[in-house]
């Protein structure tokens, strides 16, 4: 890729979107520009805040020289001091100290232990770029006051690979991320740390907790490439003051979630085919009564997955259990929490969420809309409108919204994880052999592998224990109710991770079963003392002698075999099954097999066991549905759209 092939992301004209945040994150040569009415908006907002703090300067002097006798104006966040100190003003020749000292003084974080160069102890590269992306993200709608030569500065840190070391753990999701936003910012100050990424691979192969830390009281100058500008009047504030560090783990970890949950119907429509499980349960009939979009999309996709597969019914059963059964509810229900967590995103990451706020297109004069324009305290004077002091910057939607989806993904680690312990389990595998192992007793096979998914399985089942019901006070009780966002974000990305293991362990389970079933010719009816066919005999035999057996699986399992196994698949599980065996080879006899759950793990996360499949299929899997706004009222929406589900359903294989 050439300098000028890199993409552009642009801030201020049209809403940024999901994808464009996880994309600025995760790939430094991604440039981030503005849009020129970004640029207007935010002059605008910044002259607004000049003209008060020179009002504030004129009002404070002839009112100490008494040639006045009403004391200056105040403006929250501009002219005072903040939190518990929000009615002390400040002096005008001290109003830039205190935006400088608000960073110095909220940089307060601490990490996993106290080792100050351990990597695990600070956000990952990803999480403090999209940070930053959100900050501008926010500038650039123009009510934050900040100037063109700090938004420069922060776009810089954005285009020039600058990630300062944020510690994890500092923030109560309230009055903004202030803790880790001051650490992050506290930079511009000659303070703090920093390493700098400047290649796709320093960020995707996480190795930037081994890149060079620099200091910036020497080197960052030269590294962003311009003079870091001190804080004026309220910019220190508007840097630090928004739930973006909250929304930014919950914007990336939703990216990831909206591949991960197709990634989970993947693995369950493999497991389904492995077991020759039933495929009336999918019929859209069944889906389309009961009314629930994710739940029909889920149906959609295991159709699709399993179109042409000569396994899917091979059993004879009237019902499947549950996790393959009710696999279109599950993930279904885990789907729709996604998308509720996307829409609250979406908004987040287009939001202005600081304080104080300023309109520079209002009319100063214009009526409140409320009838308590006269409640002010002495000193300001509310007629004049110049700010509003609100609370955007309270993270409880992203709380809420990160709980929810940490709920859902646990949800999908949990099934998935039932489903493994079916395959494994040789009294509800359909006549497969024990841990899917030869020469069993002498080997293991993948018994431990369902070992680490219940450990994972478990472990999420206390992260996904809401953040969002706890609340602590701060700054003296007058913030009294907490959101615990940040809380809330760290855990989803660690339930997330844990999931995508899990479904990591399912294919790989599921890819050695379906050897057992395609390769060896295992049928699903009858059983080890009934064999049904010349394959059930054949079987039987097999398993009689065990050194027998063990050598006709790793004949049946040579790579040039495969092509013949998947062919027996789905249109959409053949595409998975090559996947997984072209990183992880069939399980003969006993061996480390953590290195080829690493490399199905990393299929899983990179999204490339998805792309992979919708490769081989004539549309794409089903894509989140998208919450909207109705154009009046408050009430919501699900887009929709025509599920073609007809020739699919016609073309899975009945026996």
């Amino acid at each position: 890729m050439t300098e000028s092939d890199h993409p552009r992301v642009t801030l201020g004209g049209e809403p940024l979107r999901l994808e464009q945040v996880a994309l600025v994150a995760r790939d430094p040569r991604v440039e981030v520009v503005l849009h020129p009415a970004a640029i207007r908006r935010i002059e605008a907002a910044h002259a607004q805040v000049q003209g008060i703090a020179e009002r504030y300067r004129r009002e404070f002097e002839s009112y100490h020289g008494r040639t006045v006798a009403a004391p200056p104006t105040q403006e929250y966040g501009v002219t005072t001091g903040f939190g518990e100190f929000k009615s002390i003003p400040v002096p005008p020749a001290e109003l830039e100290e205190l935006q400088a000292n608000l960073l110095l003084s909220h940089a307060v974080g601490t990490g996993a232990n106290a080792n100050p160069e351990d990597p695990a102890g600070y956000y990952p590269a990803d999480v403090v770029r999209a940070t930053l992306l959100l900050r501008l993200s926010s500038f650039v709608l123009g009510h934050s006051g900040i100037g063109m030569e700090m938004v420069e500065a922060v776009r810089a840190m954005l285009n020039r690979g600058i990630v300062p070391r944020v510690p994890l753990h500092g923030s109560v999701g309230s009055s903004g991320d202030l803790c880790p936003l001051a650490h992050l910012f506290v930079v511009l100050l000659g303070e703090g740390s920093y390493y700098r990424v400047r290649e796709l691979a320093d960020i995707a192969s996480g190795s930037c907790g081994q890149l060079p830390v620099r200091d910036p009281a020497l080197e960052l100058v030269e590294d962003l490439g311009l003079k870091p500008p001190r804080p004026s009047f309220k910019e220190g504030l508007a840097l630090i003051n928004g739930a973006t560090v909250s929304a930014a783990l919950l914007a990336l970890a939703t990216a990831d979630a909206i591949v991960t949950v197709n990634t989970a119907d993947v693995a369950a429509a493999l497991s389904l085919e492995a077991a020759c499980g039933c495929a009336r349960a999918l019929d859209s009939k069944v889906h389309r009564v009961r009314g629930q979009r994710g739940q029909q999309d889920v149906a959609a996709n295991l159709r699709m997955l399993l179109d042409e597969s000569q396994l899917i019914d091979g059993a004879g059963e009237v019902q499947d259990p549950y996790s393959l059964r009710a696999a279109p509810v599950i993930h279904g229900a885990s789907r729709d929490a996604i998308a509720y967590a996307s829409m609250v995103v979406e908004r987040e990451i287009n939001a202005v969420t600081d304080n104080p706020l300023f309109f520079p297109d209002e009319d100063p004069e214009a009526r409140w809309d409320h009838q308590f324009s006269a409640n002010w305290p002495v000193g300001y004077q509310g007629d004049q409108r110049a700010s509003y002091s609100a609370a955007n910057f309270h993270g409880q939607p992203v709380a809420l919204a990160a709980d929810f989806l940490a709920i859902a993904l646990a949800e999908l680690a949990s099934v998935a994880e039932r489903r493994t312990q079916l395959l494994l389990d040789r009294h509800h595998n359909r006549n497969l052999p024990a841990n899917l192992i030869a020469r069993r007793g002498v080997n293991s096979g993948l018994m431990v592998t369902q070992y680490c998914a219940a450990g994972l399985v478990s472990e999420n089942k206390i992260l996904a224990h809401p953040a969002s019901v706890d609340s602590i006070p701060t700054a003296a009780n007058h913030e009294d109710h907490n959101s615990m966002a940040t809380v809330a974000g760290r855990k989803v990305r660690s339930v997330l991770a844990n999931t995508q293991a899990v479904l990591a362990i399912e294919l790989l389970v599921a890819t050695q079963a379906v050897d057992w079933r395609a390769g060896m010719g295992y049928s699903a009816a009858g059983s080890d003392a009934s064999p049904v066919g010349v394959a059930g005999k054949v079987a039987l035999e097999l398993r009689m002698d065990p050194e027998l057996e063990a050598e006709a699986f790793a004949a049946s399992t040579q790579p040039q075999r495969r092509t013949e196994i998947a062919a027996r698949l789905g249109r959409g599980t053949r595409a998975a099954y090559l996947a997984v065996r072209s990183v992880a080879e069939p399980i003969v006899a006993d061996r480390p097999a953590d290195g080829d759950l690493r490399r199905v793990r990393r299929l899983v996360e990179s999204g490339l066991l998805v792309s992979a499949v919708e490769g081989s299929l004539e549309t794409r899997l089903q894509p989140l549905a998208r919450l909207t706004e109705l154009p009046a009222g408050g009430a919501t929406r699900i887009e929709t759209t025509r599920i073609e589900t007809t020739r699919i359903e016609r073309r899975i294989r009945r026996p």
